[in-house]
């Protein structure tokens, strides 16, 4: 009896194990197009954080592609050139003679990406889907204006799901932890960073509103969080998970 036991002890252990075979650091960065706290432009920053953190993917927003007011510098492709991974930039919209939107770093290239465009009364936002094999990797930028994010909600909702696969979002949300759109987000994700941790402004934070999320249905074991101090490169604070899903 005591050898049935240990054999079904075991197999939980392997079927649990089993279940949870992509391990990952998943990082957020929200870079404001490269404009540190002392509002100089320097883009070599954000990437020397991203360095440092050594993520497997990076949802990046504020992101700009040869644009006249950030020196028409591909900022996702130099980003990187300066870190070593694969971009996917996602316009928005177009903005300073260029365009303007959210991107990822990967390490690993996806097999399918989708740029869904989501509302915002004040400009238009976006949705970036990473395919994978067994997973999705997302990252957006909700707008500031609460109707919109709550119909940002429902839309991602709806994409993802299409899917059949555990998802990780990323994002700078725009929402506080208390809000009622990001209660709406609970109906579908659960938090894996801590979302009482403030991530705004960079130089004293006082708010909470960039987030990483992981799709309902599925088990994330989040093995470690953390809120990069890093005060000067952006104006917020970036964060990131390791996690097994």
């Amino acid at each position: 009896m005591k050898n049935l036991k240990t054999l079904l002890l075991c197999a939980v252990v392997f079927f649990a194990v089993s279940c949870q075979h992509n391990q990952m650091r998943i990082m957020s960065y929200n870079i404001r197009i490269g404009i540190g706290m002392d509002n100089k432009t320097d883009l070599q920053r954000a990437a020397d954080v991203i360095t440092r953190v050594n993520p497997d993917f990076v949802g990046l927003q504020e992101v700009d592609s040869v644009a006249e007011r950030s020196g028409w510098v591909d900022q996702a492709k130099a980003l990187g050139e300066m870190t070593g991974m694969h971009y996917i930039f996602a316009p928005a919209l177009e903005r300073s003679k260029g365009l303007y939107g959210i991107a990822a770093l990967v390490k690993e290239k996806p097999l399918a990406v989708r740029n869904i465009h989501l509302p915002g009364r004040e400009e238009v936002r976006t949705f970036l889907v990473l395919e994978y094999d067994d997973y999705l990797l997302c990252n957006t930028h909700f707008s500031l204006v609460a109707d919109s994010r709550k119909e940002s909600v429902e839309i991602i909702r709806q994409v993802v799901s299409e899917y059949d696969k555990p998802a990780i979002i990323t994002g700078d949300f725009n929402m506080l932890p208390t809000s009622e759109e990001c209660h709406k987000m609970d109906e579908m994700w659960k938090p894996l960073s801590d979302t009482t941790r403030f991530t705004f402004p960079a130089n004293g934070a006082t708010r909470a509103i960039d987030y990483i999320w992981g799709r309902e249905g599925y088990e994330y074991d989040v093995e470690y969080y953390e809120v990069v101090d890093e005060p000067m490169a952006s104006d917020h604070l970036p964060l990131y998970i390791d996690v097994k899903f």
